[in-house]
């Protein structure tokens, strides 16, 4: 009876505790993840400055906070007058055409051909405008709808990473604490599922999201250099779109045949070929180096992370989604293993 009371008493606890941590959970679970995924960055820093795990924590906060609050602090602010700029240009050129620039016609050539085939796919476009016209409203509607949102989420991020603050600079005594822990509830099996936790974590947000933001930022500086409406949304957008394959042609192609028939040819040109070559093939580069330091996982569940996280838990769940989707795919792998080699 005594010990069946403990269980109880320590079962309500556990569910109290619970209870009052779930307005945070998610900021908890994006400040654990923003801070094992950059764990070694931190421990560089306090050595650069003499072992002060203070003052290392705060400049790791500060650096967090102007790598993801000001992204999403001009987004919210930039929110509504994009998505209006950009669905009047959408609504427009789907209406009127997107005429050839004047000096295609001239090249040698191909010019007369190439003129043929704009003009032929410019009043192709014309037929989109009826069929398309239901959809936009509600799509510009539901768009300027998340900017309660995005503001929900940004605090939510603040508040993430004010925690991770605390998290970098108890960090060492929390690992010490959660290996005793786990070694306790499942030996040598716990700790090495708590390793591959946090080496899963390190590969996605760095190798992955990391790669993803990335050129999500250098997309959207180019077209709002070049004067391309809707910009921040656009990088926004390019976030997401790294993920698939070819995703950032269906933004950066679009905006430069408007900036070419708008006679912007030199912008035009830049865009094409500053995110064709350079933005686009990024990820070829960076994210295999990136995730090569942790582990790999299908891309798939990466995009459906991001997908569903982002349905679910809003701006943070860009974070949290594909996360847990990947230390679930991490320990089934393990498991699978286990398995095998128990036969």
């Amino acid at each position: 009876m005594e010990k069946a009371l403990g269980l109880v008493l320590l079962l309500m606890l556990a569910v109290g505790c619970i209870y009052v941590l779930t307005p945070f959970l998610n900021a908890i679970f994006l400040a654990v993840t923003l801070c094992v995924s950059t764990w070694s960055l931190f421990q560089k820093a306090d050595k650069r400055l003499g072992r002060r795990p203070t003052a290392a924590a705060l400049l790791m906060t500060l650096m967090t906070a102007g790598l993801l609050v000001l992204p999403l602090l001009a987004l919210g602010a930039n929110l509504a007058d994009d998505v209006a700029r950009l669905a009047a240009v959408i609504r427009s050129t789907v209406d009127q055409g997107l005429p050839p620039p004047a000096w295609l016609g001239r090249v040698p050539l191909v010019g007369q051909e190439a003129q043929r085939v704009w003009l032929e796919a410019s009043q192709q476009g014309h037929g989109l405008g009826p069929a398309l016209a239901p959809y936009v409203g509600p799509v510009r509607e539901w768009a300027l709808r998340q900017g309660g949102t995005l503001l929900s989420g940004t605090l939510q991020v603040a508040f993430a990473i004010m925690l991770a603050f605390f998290l970098y600079r108890d960090g060492a005594y929390v690992e010490r604490r959660l290996e005793w822990a786990m070694a306790r509830l499942g030996g040598w099996r716990a700790r090495h599922v708590l390793k591959a936790a946090g080496a899963t974590i390190k590969s996605v947000v760095n190798g992955v999201l990391g790669t993803a933001l990335v050129q999500g930022i250098l997309l959207g500086f180019s077209f709002w250099l070049a004067g391309v409406p809707g910009a921040i949304v656009l990088g926004a957008l390019g976030v997401i779109l790294t993920l698939v394959p070819m995703g950032l042609l269906l933004l950066w192609l679009p905006a430069g045949l408007w900036l070419m028939s708008g006679g912007h040819t030199g912008w035009a040109v830049f865009v094409m070929v500053w995110n064709g070559l350079f933005v686009g093939n990024l990820d070829n580069v960076l994210r295999p180096y990136l995730i090569s330091r942790g582990i790999r996982m299908p891309m798939v569940l990466i995009l459906l992370g991001v997908l569903g996280g982002l349905l679910t838990f809003g701006i943070i769940g860009v974070f949290l989604g594909p996360v847990l989707l990947a230390v679930a795919y991490t320990l089934f792998q393990d498991w699978g293993r286990a398995g095998d080699t128990a036969r």
